[in-house]
C-alpha cells in the first residue's frame, strides 16, 4: 500500500508518495527538513538571498550556493528565457561566494523548485534507501523504486474539462514540470525530462514561446504535451501514452 504526505511550504503545496506505507515517515521527515532549509536560504525578507543585493562578494551557505547554481544553469540553458537578469550576477562554487549587483532582486522561486526536487527524492533514495515521488507545487521527481506499472501522475492541463483528466505513467527516475498561462499562446506546458530540475526550466522557456515551443523542444529531444490557447493538443516525440479518468 502506497503511504502519501502533503503539507504547504515555499509557496506552494509540497507532496511526497512512498511505494510503501510503512516507509513514509522517514520520507516525509526528510523532506520537511530540506524544504525548511530551503525556505531559510531563499524565501522571505529574512532568508539568506535577501541580503545579497549589496554589490560586493559574499560568502553564502551550501543550500544557497547549490540553489543559485540552478538558477544559473537555468539561464543558461534557455538563453535567459527563465531567470532573466541573472548575467549581472557572479557565483564562485569553489568560494561558495556570490556577487549580486546592489538593488538587483533575484526571484528564483520557481528557478529553483525543479532542482529542489530532484534534491529531495535523491537524498531519500541514497540516505533512506528508499524509492519515491516528490512533488513541489506541480515539479515532480522521482528516485528509486516505483510502484508496478508506475506512479500514476495527473497532468493539469488547464483545460475546462469536467469528467476526464490525462494520466501518464511516470516509471522513470527523472522529472516532470508543468507551467500554465491564461495570457500565453500556450495554455499549459508539461514537460519529461531526466531531471525534474530541466523540466521545469525547459517548460518555463516554453510556456511564452509561441509557435517555436514544439519545435525547441523537439531540439533537446524533450518529450513535452502543450496545450494552445484554442484547447488544441501537441505533443513532442517520447511523450509517454495518456489515459483518461473521471
Amino acid at each position: 500500500m502506497e503511504g502519501e504526505g502533503a503539507w504547504d511550504a515555499l509557496g506552494t503545496w509540497c507532496e511526497v508518495l512512498t511505494v510503501r506505507e510503512e516507509d513514509l515517515p522517514g520520507v516525509a521527515a526528510l523532506a520537511r527538513s530540506r524544504v525548511e532549509e530551503l525556505e531559510a536560504a531563499c524565501t522571505g525578507a529574512g532568508s539568506e538571498l535577501a541580503g545579497l543585493a549589496i554589490g560586493r562578494p559574499q560568502r553564502v551557505g551550501r543550500i544557497l550556493a547549490h540553489a543559485l547554481a540552478a538558477t544559473r544553469r537555468a539561464a543558461e540553458f534557455t538563453e535567459g528565457l527563465v531567470a532573466p537578469g541573472w548575467e549581472a550576477s557572479v557565483l564562485d562554487l569553489d568560494a561558495a561566494s556570490v556577487t549580486v549587483p546592489a538593488g538587483t532582486v533575484l526571484d528564483i522561486g520557481l528557478s529553483v523548485r525543479g532542482w529542489a526536487a530532484d534534491w529531495i527524492a535523491r537524498d531519500c533514495a541514497d540516505v533512506l534507501g528508499v524509492g519515491c515521488l516528490v512533488n513541489l507545487g506541480g515539479d515532480i521527481a522521482v528516485r528509486g523504486e516505483v510502484p508496478e506499472g508506475g506512479w500514476q501522475v495527473e497532468v493539469d492541463d488547464g483545460q475546462a474539462r469536467p469528467h476526464r483528466h490525462p494520466v501518464i505513467s511516470m516509471g522513470w527516475p527523472g522529472g516532470l514540470a508543468t507551467r500554465s498561462s491564461a495570457s500565453a499562446e500556450w495554455r499549459s506546458v508539461t514537460v519529461a525530462a531526466r531531471t525534474c530540475e530541466r523540466a521545469s526550466s525547459a517548460a518555463g522557456a516554453a510556456i511564452g514561446m509561441g509557435d517555436g515551443a514544439p519545435r525547441w523542444l523537439t531540439q533537446r529531444e524533450l518529450p513535452a504535451r502543450l496545450v494552445h490557447a484554442g484547447g488544441v493538443v501537441v505533443q513532442t516525440n517520447g511523450w509517454p501514452r495518456e489515459r483518461w479518468i473521471a
